[in-house]
């Protein structure tokens, strides 16, 4: 521990002290005033009752102004106190000449031990009480000097005693604060880490998936279009391959999520028997391709409808199955779910069973932390991020479940995870009758503005709303908008497909000015539908308070685009 920051420390330990330490001198003192001129009848009461009125004033006068006393005078400040009842006492003992009078002194130097931590402040108290005392007793030849020397040298080893505790205290205390001050550093960088990692990877992510728009919508947009036997081959190589990069994609953007925060879990009907059963369909494509069996088991299955969040529940058995294809060459991979009542929650328990490479010992307890593999080979061999597992177990713990796993190198894992769910209402369950009329609206006669500034997702979104037979302008950037819509009719356009990052002004300031009404009175209550490659909660907040209706991320899924455009069709 360095003298400066020992320096700085006292300071601060005196800080606290000043103000108490002139209040208690304050009273003392003014109690002795009153005490002298009401007890004392020698001529000298006087000199005493001016001293303690003097040093109460200036006690008082402190304990005020402590406050606004800087930092590095708090201890010399305490010292002065300290140094004028010294003063007080040694006055005491001249005029008096009475021995017993040396008590004031002894009581003083003990006192400086406990308030005093600094060691040349505490030095200076000592040695003026000394001095005072030996030049008064020499002066005055008060008897008995070697009765009152002892007393003198054992107060002195009392405060010096009280002077180091205090002092170690002192140090202990600047090093807890800076063990706190280290570890509130440590905490706000490792935040700081956390947010700029997680900004990275969203920012990172939004810059991948604006061109990745472009890609899977050409691909969309091709494959209805004419095409031989070979060319639908290369398109679905092309498919498979976009769509793969949008899983990895997708594992970054999840994985950021979850640490900032912003991933939350919905809570919808839904079939289970339905879901597992569209599950292993989906899957078995791929395991055939390998020559692998997919088995479903099910069981405890009384009421298929339950209501939780099938999206992330289906994210996380296309982790553990398509981990368990991957890494099995042959056997079979065997699910059993079922429905369990626990405690009055509900839980859906699922067990995956692969006869695949395994995992070692020495793995297995990092299997589901984040970026990390069994091993290199493991990357090398099969690809991933080191991800998904990782993304799976968050999953399950928001969903109130967990996960586990056992395995054996060279024999196979069995993954286990639950999530709480809830029972459907049946009542509710019977009022919702599918909607088929959505499917046969015609929505042909729709009128759509695109604000996009990419060209590149402005050709997708012409060629996807064309195949749709909807007329479709388009504008580059929101102050475009604005123009084209002041000098259109009320009747040009239906609904506004509205980027959001782009230059000149960006689709949140273009929506706030249309609801405004700088677009015309008539515009200002248009459907407007954001189109965004952040799918940060966030930013879906951030479109809503804009003003936008609606929220569709890149790449645009065609499926959820009809779905919004049926939904804004006017009648």
């Amino acid at each position: 521990m360095n003298q400066p920051s020992l320096k700085i420390h006292n300071n601060i330990e005196t800080m606290d002290l000043l103000r108490p330490v002139a209040y208690f001198f304050a009273v003392l003192y003014f109690f002795l005033t009153f005490a002298h001129l009401l007890v004392l009848q020698e001529t000298f009461k006087w000199i005493l009752f001016t001293t303690a009125l003097l040093t109460a004033t200036v006690s008082v006068v402190i304990g005020l102004k402590a406050p606004k006393i800087s930092l590095p005078l708090h201890s010399l400040t305490i010292l002065l106190l300290m140094l004028m009842g010294s003063a007080n006492s040694l006055i005491h003992l001249w005029f008096s000449e009475a021995p017993e009078q040396t008590t004031n002194i002894f009581v003083t130097i003990i006192a400086s031990g406990i308030v005093l931590s600094d060691r040349s402040h505490w030095l200076a108290s000592i040695l003026f009480n000394w001095i005072g005392w030996i030049i008064i007793n020499f002066a005055l030849e008060i008897a008995l000097i070697q009765h009152f020397f002892f007393a003198m040298a054992m107060s002195t080893l009392l405060s010096w005693f009280a002077h180091l505790a205090r002092k170690n205290l002192v140090e202990k205390q600047l090093e807890l604060s800076k063990e706190r001050d280290l570890a509130i550093q440590h905490e706000q960088e490792a935040k700081a880490a956390t947010e700029a990692k997680s900004a990275f990877l969203a920012n990172m992510s939004h810059e991948i998936r604006t061109p990745m728009n472009g890609v899977i919508g050409m691909i969309e947009v091709i494959s209805h279009s004419k095409l031989d036997e070979k060319q639908k081959n290369f398109i679905a190589s092309a498919k498979r391959s976009a769509d793969s990069l949008m899983n990895i994609i997708n594992d970054i953007l999840d994985f950021s999520k979850i640490e900032a925060g912003e991933l939350t879990i919905e809570r919808v009907e839904f079939d289970v028997e339905q879901l597992f059963s569209e599950l292993i369909h989906d899957q078995q494509f791929q395991a055939n391709k390998k020559g692998l069996k997919l088995e479903l088991e099910k069981e405890h299955i009384q009421h298929a409808k339950v209501l939780g969040d099938p999206h992330r529940i289906i994210q996380i058995m296309n982790n553990l199955l398509s981990n368990a294809i991957k890494f099995t060459e042959s056997g079979n991979i065997h699910v059993q779910y079922g429905l369990n009542t626990l405690n009055g929650h509900i839980y859906l328990n699922v067990v995956v069973t692969d006869t695949g490479i395994g995992v070692s010992d020495v793995s297995l307890p990092y299997l589901f932390d984040s970026f990390s593999q069994a091993d290199m080979s493991t990357t090398r061999n099969f690809g991933g991020t080191g991800l998904g597992l990782a993304i799976t177990r968050e999953l399950c713990e928001l969903m109130g479940g967990a996960i586990t796993a056992k395995s054996k190198l060279g024999e196979g894992s069995v993954f286990q995870f639950s999530v709480q769910l809830a029972f459907a209402d049946p009542e509710t369950t019977q009022q919702q009758k599918p909607n088929t009329a959505t499917s046969l609206v015609n929505i042909s006669k729709l009128r759509v503005l695109l604000v996009e500034d990419n060209f590149i997702n402005q050709e997708v979104m012409t060629a996807i709303l064309n195949d749709l037979e909807i007329e479709v302008d388009v504008a580059n950037d929101g102050l475009e908008a604005l123009s084209l819509l002041r000098h259109s009719q009320p009747t040009t356009f239906d609904l506004i497909l509205m980027d959001c990052q782009m230059p000149n002004m960006d689709g949140y300031e273009a929506t706030r000015r249309i609801r405004a009404g700088d677009a015309g009175d008539l515009f200002s209550k248009i459907p407007i539908i954001a189109l965004t490659a952040n799918t940060m909660n966030s930013e879906r907040e951030k479109c809503l308070e804009a003003g936008m209706n609606e929220y569709l991320t890149k790449p645009i899924n065609t499926d959820a685009l009809k779905s919004l455009l049926t939904k804004y069709q006017p009648i």
